[in-house]
């Protein structure tokens, strides 16, 4: 070994210690797909001093080349006898994935290599998977980033470890140290044809958009991923903010994320972006489908005049406006505007679709209530059956102790009921006539005129 090779070894060393990416002994599944990046890892982990890890080599054959494919999968089952080490593989169709999910080849292959990397970091319970993503990789992300439009976020790069548990010792290794390192061993590895085929944007990038960079600047491999290195600490300082931000203004409520509309427009356009992305990611896990307009879109329900409304984002998540607060809530599919109705023949236990229940009781004699959430009446005036049923625009009713009729919608309004909640509150009726708004007021029909010995009391129990 040259000491250039085990320079190379000190090196990856250091970035394992510094960024804390596994410890001496752990189980560690390693991506090999059989190409320099990822065959000089594993060569690189299995000399690493003092470590003594236990490797397992997994690989994902993508069933996109045929005959290729088959040769890259064999060549990893033999490193891996080579390294005596446990071999893990599976086959995917990934154009057939990618038909039938309506993803391109790179969202499905990279889906499928999440998913299998997962489960065969599961099964051996590693403490990570390990990558091999280079320097060289790192600068052309940046670019695809910043080509496709992007943050600081996108920008930072990859990181050396993500969400995933997916661990990268290779970021501050450059394509060609990779290479002379595994020629000076002796070592072999695989070319996929695949690389050098410009219908794929990385490659585009790779063949084309660096090599005519670098007339401008030889060394922009290095400037673009020492600047995802430097906005990558700038974002790790931010996300903390963030979070203690998103933590002062938002909370969880019932599987919902509800902020604070007044702390929220306290923050810096930069810092109010970032918590509700992060509140955004809290409630859906990702931030899949998730662009700069939405968030705007967001924001601009925060500074709205109108105290009610609602927005449709992606993930089936819904941004609803109600008052002083921003709820961010999962609608899965169902119908925000979807009611119930029941029917009320007699004294009883009724539960309702919504949740809570409607309990009706003879009392033998008639009693004003000053609780909303129950009413007295005198069934003589007021006969069963009577109808529960949810709001509807148009209903309208005659508030106690008023003589005119107003729209429920005005009601709710001036009592600053939040719009997801109004159509979970029963309203009582007999006939076409609304006697009762739960929780709310009842009307001036439901007035005991005389004591009566048939009177009940109706009581919404939440």
């Amino acid at each position: 070994m040259t000491s250039s090779d085990a320079s190379l070894i000190s090196r990856v060393e250091r970035t394992v210690r510094q960024q804390r990416l596994f410890r001496p002994g752990d189980t560690l599944v390693v991506a090999l797909s059989g190409g320099a990046d990822s065959s000089a890892l594993l060569d690189l982990l299995s000399r690493l001093p003092d470590y003594n890890l236990r490797l397992i080599v997994a690989h994902l054959n993508h069933c996109l080349r045929g005959a290729e494919s088959d040769a890259d999968a064999e060549f990893c089952r033999m490193a891996a006898s080579h390294y005596c080490i446990p071999f893990e593989v599976r086959r995917v169709d990934v154009t057939g994935m990618a038909a039938d999910g309506g993803l391109n080849l790179e969202d499905a292959g990279r889906r499928a290599r999440i998913q299998f990397l997962g489960e065969v970091r599961s099964r051996y319970d590693a403490a990570a998977v390990v990558l091999g993503h280079h320097a060289d990789d790192q600068a052309e992300t940046v670019l695809m980033r910043l080509l496709r439009g992007s943050g600081m976020t996108g920008l930072s790069g990859m990181t050396f470890r993500n969400a995933y548990g997916f661990v990268r010792p290779l970021l501050e290794i450059s394509r060609p140290e990779i290479e002379q390192y595994l020629v000076g061993l002796g070592l072999n590895w695989r070319e996929d044809a695949s690389n050098s085929d410009t219908m794929y944007l990385r490659n585009r990038v790779r063949h084309q958009l660096l090599p005519l960079l670098e007339e401008y600047n030889p060394a922009i491999r290095s400037c673009l991923a020492s600047t995802a290195s430097i906005l990558s600490g700038d974002e790790e300082l931010l996300a903390e903010l963030a979070e203690q931000a998103f933590t002062e203004a938002c909370r969880t409520v019932d599987g919902a994320v509800v902020c604070s509309v007044a702390q929220i427009r306290t923050l810096n356009i930069a810092l109010r972006r970032r918590v509700l992305r992060h509140g955004f990611k809290q409630l859906a896990g990702s931030l899949d489908g998730v662009s700069q307009r939405h968030i705007d879109a967001i924001c601009d329900l925060i500074d709205s005049e109108r105290p009610n409304s609602r927005l449709a984002l992606p993930q089936a998540v819904t941004a609803v406006r109600e008052y002083d607060r921003i709820v961010l809530k999962r609608t899965d599919g169902a119908d925000p505007e979807t009611g119930f109705e029941l029917l009320i023949t007699e004294p009883g236990f009724y539960n309702l679709p919504s949740g809570g229940t409607i309990t009706v009781d003879s009392t033998g004699t008639a009693s004003f209530s000053t609780d909303s959430c129950s009413v007295c009446l005198d069934p003589a005036r007021i006969p069963f059956p009577w109808q529960v049923r949810t709001f509807r625009f148009g209903d309208r009713m005659v508030p106690f102790g008023m003589s005119g009729r107003k729209k429920v919608k005005d009601i709710f309004i001036d009592r600053k009921i939040p719009y997801s909640e109004r159509r979970c509150i029963p309203l009582l009726f007999c006939g076409d006539d609304l006697i009762w708004i739960a929780g709310v007021c009842a009307s001036e029909l439901s007035r005991i005129v005389a004591p009566s010995a048939t009177s009940v009391r109706v009581t919404w129990h939440v």
